[in-house]
């Protein structure tokens, strides 16, 4: 029985700019097999490597596609060695193509994973393959059949979720101190720093019994430096060029300057473990 499909294919790469042949190449294998596909380019410019970026990417990016959207994520510093490529489906009938790397374990944050197979059948493939090119040779074509409705089971056999590498990211909330030692998920083009401390719709930090409120003063120590600034609802809740907090379009806490730039300003980047004092 065939899956029901939606022709939808979203691609996140870490390729950058000057690589673009590589993702027009990807796109190419994918229209040969699907040719009425719709290709949505997420990003290409994730930081060299950073699963912790790809991940945050993802994570908030995904459920705003229809169901039975297929995502291609090719940010693989592994490839050519032995890890495995998997493709798996959510419970909410989302699509996931990629490297066994631990960008698919932060799913479970947000979802459950229905089905998850590892990629060996070559009859998926494209020929011949190449070492150093996974996400051409076997990502885009296989994304493109699940496309086509083709169900998981045919590219190979089942993988447990309990293999699923995990990414080391920090989190621990003290609640004497009212302090959280977080993780920079990821830094913007404006340099606004977005943390892994999630807060809900009432400004309640997840997990705790921490409230925040608007004009609350926060610290954040970076090594041995502190900086503080006012917890805010927008940019221009506080001066030009002041500090602040927010509850950022995600759901997570954010570090910026009003008009300037936070991860300049504090010197960090994405996979530092920062320290916020409440």
């Amino acid at each position: 029985m065939a899956e029901p499909n939606c022709n939808i294919i979203g691609l996140l790469t870490d390729f950058g700019s000057k690589s673009s042949h590589y993702i027009s190449s990807m796109k190419g294998v994918i229209l040969k097999i699907n040719p009425i596909a719709k290709i949505i380019d997420i990003s290409h410019n994730i930081s060299s490597f950073s699963i912790i970026e790809a991940s945050y990417i993802i994570k908030t990016t995904y459920k705003h596609f229809p169901p039975y959207t297929v995502f291609i994520i090719v940010v693989d510093p592994g490839v050519g060695s032995y890890r495995e490529i998997l493709a798996l489906k959510t419970e909410s009938n989302y699509f996931f193509v990629g490297p066994n790397n631990g960008i698919f374990s932060v799913l479970l944050e947000n979802d459950k994973i229905s089905e998850c197979v590892k990629l060996q059948n070559e009859n998926f493939f494209l020929h011949p393959l190449s070492n150093t090119f996974h996400g051409r040779d076997i990502m885009a074509p296989v994304g493109a059949y699940i496309s086509n409705g083709i169900t998981l089971k045919n590219f190979g056999p089942k993988f447990s979720l309990n293999n699923l590498v995990g990414i080391p990211i920090k989190y621990k909330v003290i609640l004497k101190k009212k302090e959280i030692l977080c993780t920079i998920q990821y830094i913007d083009s404006f340099g606004n720093i977005t943390t892994n401390i999630k807060i809900d719709d009432n400004n309640n930090i997840k997990g705790t019994s921490f409230l925040l409120n608007i004009d609350d003063i926060i610290t954040v120590q970076i090594k041995i430096q502190f900086f503080k600034g006012k917890y805010t609802s927008h940019f221009s809740g506080v001066p030009i060029k002041s500090l602040l907090f927010l509850r950022g379009s995600s759901g997570y806490l954010e570090i910026s300057i009003n008009r300037g730039n936070a991860a300049k300003k504090l010197g960090v980047k994405v996979g530092d473990v920062i320290k916020v004092n409440l």
